[in-house]
């Protein structure tokens, strides 16, 4: 690969992942339910001092300690990693603040209340923009966010495929979401899981299987 290549596929995937942060700030923001992958980090933060944006650095941060120590046990040599676990770090700091950022624009445009058919529309809006700028990433080929990577690193070690492990983490992280949030709320309600993250199951996947083939010119730009 070409430097001009290379800078161009990380180019893209740095926009891909300020997307992300957004769009996740916009469905989380509708009030009726954020991403599987976002719904615990979600949960701590409505419960301590730290935003969405921090508890998802964190999270983030968390998951490539464990991708570090998987490697040291699995059969893989850490300099075939190496690289790729580090850029996760700049590419998650970003993928937080923008989190944030999105967040706090959100609130200074919109009504403290929603109605249910804005909130449905932040949440259709942000599932699509979110199906979009992960279809960027596969797009650019060069880097994964570290939810995605630690499945990677994690589903060789236990024989089944990416997908068996992607869907189990994240049913994982509702159910985590599920139980802090009765935790914390003394067994009243639970936070964070709601009929929008139901829709951003279902729909997410297929959705990004529709756009990736449309974006072939955008492939062929990369590799001129």
């Amino acid at each position: 690969m070409s430097k001009k290549e290379a800078s161009r596929r990380y180019f893209l995937f740095l926009l891909s992942v300020v997307l992300q942060g957004c769009a996740i700030a916009c469905i989380t923001f509708a009030d009726i339910g954020t991403t599987p992958v976002s719904s615990a980090n979600y949960v701590f933060s409505l419960h301590s001092d730290y935003t969405f944006g921090e508890t998802s650095l964190i999270f983030n941060i968390l998951l490539i300690v464990l991708q570090i120590m998987f490697i040291a046990i699995g059969p893989d040599s850490f300099k075939d990693h190496w690289i790729n676990i580090l850029v996760q770090i700049p590419f998650v700091v970003v993928f937080s603040y923008m989190i944030d950022a999105a967040t706090f624009f959100l609130r200074m445009m919109l009504p403290d209340t929603l109605t249910y058919l804005i909130s449905w529309g932040l949440v259709i809006g942000g599932t699509l923009l979110l199906s979009f700028s992960i279809s960027l990433s596969v797009i650019a080929n060069v880097a994964m966010l570290s939810g995605e990577y630690f499945v990677k690193v994690f589903h060789p070690l236990i024989h089944r495929s990416f997908s068996f492990v992607k869907t189990f983490f994240d049913i994982f992280l509702v159910a985590t979401a599920c139980i802090t949030s009765f935790i914390f709320t003394d067994f009243s309600c639970v936070e964070g899981v709601r009929e929008g993250t139901l829709y951003g199951a279902l729909l997410t996947g297929p959705t990004v299987h529709l756009i990736v083939p449309r974006l072939q010119k955008l492939k062929d730009f990369l590799t001129r």
